[in-house]
């Protein structure tokens, strides 16, 4: 068993530790998931992004075949502006982003994500 002083020791490293990863600059991050169209199919579609001290810079991109209706387009929103989107690209300078799927025949689109 580990005295009351060394377990406060580990914490004290502990925290230190994840003081100084705060504190660093942050590598670039990625998440990847399978977007579903609002009328079928799905959109392997990743995003990856970096912190560079007030904001965020970043890239998307398809990560293997979609199975969506040929109707169905990209949106994006980059801090609130909604715009059409390419199924690839780049953003800079964006406090968030986030990604739908939505369908040109039915208006529909699904969540955000």
């Amino acid at each position: 068993m580990l005295s009351a002083a060394k377990k406060i020791s580990v914490v004290l490293a502990t925290v230190a530790g994840a003081t100084l990863l705060a504190a660093s600059p942050a590598s670039a991050a990625q998440q990847c998931a399978d977007l579903r169209g609002p009328e079928g199919g799905t959109l392997p579609l990743c995003k990856s992004w970096v912190w560079d001290g007030n904001d965020y810079d970043g890239r998307w991109w398809t990560d293997g075949p979609s199975s969506l209706p040929s109707r169905t387009y990209l949106q994006r929103s980059e801090d609130g502006v909604v715009r059409n989107s390419s199924f690839s690209g780049s953003y800079s300078d964006v406090k968030k982003i986030a990604f739908r799927l939505c369908d040109s025949s039915t208006g529909r689109c699904n969540g955000w994500w």
